[in-house]
């Protein structure tokens, strides 16, 4: 876009491009910064991250839209596909709450606190959300009057701390101020009342309990008994309706991490500062305290690092193979004490800090160039939580909650967790040389992959994991020919020391023993996979030709190679891990493009043919 000098005094009427577009301004340009004039010991520990948006902040607010029908958009693609930056699609405009807090914000760095001609762009871009609004509340995301809960439950969320930070900041036209508090009521109202956005809640749960953030909010600046009265009989209801028995909040009908890290906990996150200390909060706290009976099952250490690697194959929508750079921060853990084995601690927090100041004194004054089309270049979660309540870990704390690790506290156990909305089954087996996950049940999305998620070994850590979306890095059996059985349902039968188990929804910690898991493979094979003290046995039958897919994971310094024929030998820094199989079979190791956090994917195919038989030796 062409910049010109700011002269708040003078209406200067110039013709600018707005994105491709030339469109007459009628209002002096919001101007550049010049950072060398500043040094980042000007700006705390908590802004840090804050140059790069300050300095790209006057391209954002020079593409709200000034003059005709779509006056107040925000035309630039920096948030969200650049397909979907479209008028009609309110999560667009979510970016208002950059808007709002440079508008609203004093610090000695920020140029554009109380600015004349931002104030201009913010109202314009209030009243546009405003007449983007159907008459019952609702916002649209993907066409015009597509009207859908994630643009109405996410804009409630925005739009809450966008009127905190107007509530005490410098004044704004009072009409749109007010029209915007209500249609932010209306809002609220529909998700909370609507039955259509609940009944979508059910498989987005995400996208729902933004609403826990949004009317807590609203609640904290404007008192009303209804919306209160709602927000609770919602809460309580959703319990079981947006959280499974097994402790995942639904996506998709399934599991997803990334949402349930990310989306989900930002909404709890909110949700947890205006309510921590009121009875409201136990809600919140029970439903944590589920997520980690989840969570603590299906996330295991990396050695030396603080990285979680996921049972990732049984994910929905999104691609998450560890928590490295996830869930790294949840007030919640304050309350729930297992919470803590996965965030950072004080030390931890203090030491990203001094790393993010030193990397930030080397490039003074530069700062990465804003990726205009990128899906979040310039994301309004900057602005979200940061009046936010914090609280971290101490290093004890976090230590015990590791200690408290079902895999770390005991080296034998089998538990078993089932949802009751569709029966899959999520089996979890320690034994003295390792942990596994072992997943089963009907295809929910294509992306799914069931059979065994991840293997872990207390020392070396995980040295199997089936990646999500893939037919040849994913572990199963292919026939020649056709595809992967374990990307299809996966009916499992179980018995412990030869007695049949049948699995029943909730969690279930069963007797300990010797595990043998059995599926078909198609209309004429069988595979079963027996996991013993400190080897796991798999067993195949399938007639004609077929590959076995092995997904290791290695290490910078990790090694893996066919010592002889039948035997194969991963060896990680805390471990040797030996893979035996027939030796008339043919095998070959690969590597991959992939990555699961620190680790590469290196895949061993075997080939074989009318039988297999292969075993994990720790």
């Amino acid at each position: 876009m062409q910049r010109i000098a700011c002269y708040p005094a003078i209406a200067l009427i110039v013709l600018v491009t707005v994105w491709g577009n030339p469109v007459q301004s009628q209002w002096p340009a919001v101007p550049d910064i010049d950072l060398s004039k500043y040094k980042p010991a000007d700006f705390t520990d908590a802004e840090l991250d804050l140059p790069y948006y300050l300095k790209h902040f006057h391209t954002i607010a020079n593409s709200v839209v000034e003059t005709g029908p779509n006056k107040g958009f925000i035309n630039i693609p920096v948030w969200r596909s650049p397909d979907d930056n479209k008028p009609y699609n309110a999560r667009i405009m979510e970016n208002i709450l950059s808007l709002a807090w440079f508008y609203c914000t004093n610090r000695p760095w920020n140029i554009y606190y109380g600015s004349p001609v931002l104030r201009l762009r913010l109202e314009a871009a209030l009243s546009f959300w405003c007449h983007s609004q159907n008459a019952d509340g609702r916002f649209s995301e993907y066409g015009p009057q597509k009207w859908n809960l994630a643009a109405t439950a996410f804009s409630t969320k925005f739009m809450g701390e966008t009127l905190r930070l107007l509530k005490s900041g410098p004044a704004i036209d009072s009409a749109i101020l007010q029209n915007t508090i209500a249609s932010d009521r209306k809002t609220i109202m529909a998700v909370l009342t609507r039955e259509e956005l609940y009944q979508s809640g059910k498989n987005f749960s995400n996208q729902f309990t933004n609403v826990w953030a949004g009317a807590l909010a609203y609640l904290s600046l404007n008192p009303d008994a209804e919306i209160k009265s709602r927000l609770e009989a919602r809460i309580k209801q959703s319990a079981s309706d947006f959280q499974s028995p097994a402790g995942f909040f639904y996506e998709a009908g399934g599991t997803d991490f990334g949402y349930n890290f990310n989306t989900h906990h930002s909404n709890l996150w909110i949700a947890w500062h205006y309510s921590h200390g009121t009875p409201l909060a136990n809600e919140f706290i029970e439903e944590e305290e589920r997520y980690y009976n989840w969570i603590c099952y299906n996330a295991v250490p990396e050695p030396g690092t603080d990285v979680y690697t996921i049972n990732r194959p049984i994910e929905m929508r999104q691609k998450t193979t560890t928590l490295f750079s996830y869930f790294t921060a949840t007030p919640l853990g304050e309350a729930v004490a297992g919470i803590r084995a996965f965030e950072m601690n004080t030390i931890e927090k203090k030491k990203s800090v001094e790393e993010a100041r030193k990397k930030l004194e080397q490039n003074w004054p530069n700062v990465q160039p804003l990726a205009t089309g990128n899906f979040s270049a310039y994301s309004p979660y900057t602005f979200l939580h940061r009046s936010l309540y914090q609280w971290y870990p101490s290093p004890s704390q976090k230590e015990a909650a590791i200690k408290q690790l079902p895999y770390i506290k005991s080296q034998r156990f089998i538990h078993q967790k089932m949802d009751n909305r569709n029966p899959t089954v999520f089996t979890y087996v320690r034994q003295p040389g390792y942990y596994a996950c072992f997943n089963s049940g009907p295809q929910l999305k294509p992306q799914q992959r069931y059979g065994i998620g991840l293997l872990w070994h207390p020392k070396a850590g995980s040295f199997l994991q089936s990646q999500t979306d893939t037919y040849d890095a994913a572990w199963g059996t292919q026939p020649e020919g056709g595809k992967l059985y374990e990307a299809d349902t996966l009916d499992a039968t179980f018995s412990i020391n030869n007695k049949a188990i049948t699995p029943i929804p909730g969690n279930h910690d069963l007797t300990t023993g010797v595990l043998t898991v059995s599926y078909p493979l198609g209309s004429t094979g069988k595979k079963s996979i027996v996991f013993r003290d400190k080897t796991i046995e798999v067993a195949i039958q399938h007639p004609g030709h077929f590959t076995e897919y092995i997904p290791l994971l290695l290490n910078s310094t990790d090694e893996a190679g066919i010592i002889s024929p039948g035997k194969v030998a991963l060896k990680k820094a805390g471990g040797i891990i030996n893979i035996s199989y027939d030796a008339n079979a043919t095998a070959n190791l690969k590597e991959t493009p992939l990555r699961s956090g620190l680790q590469k994917v290196m895949v061993l195919t075997i080939e074989g043919s009318d039988k297999l038989s292969y075993s994990f030796s720790m």
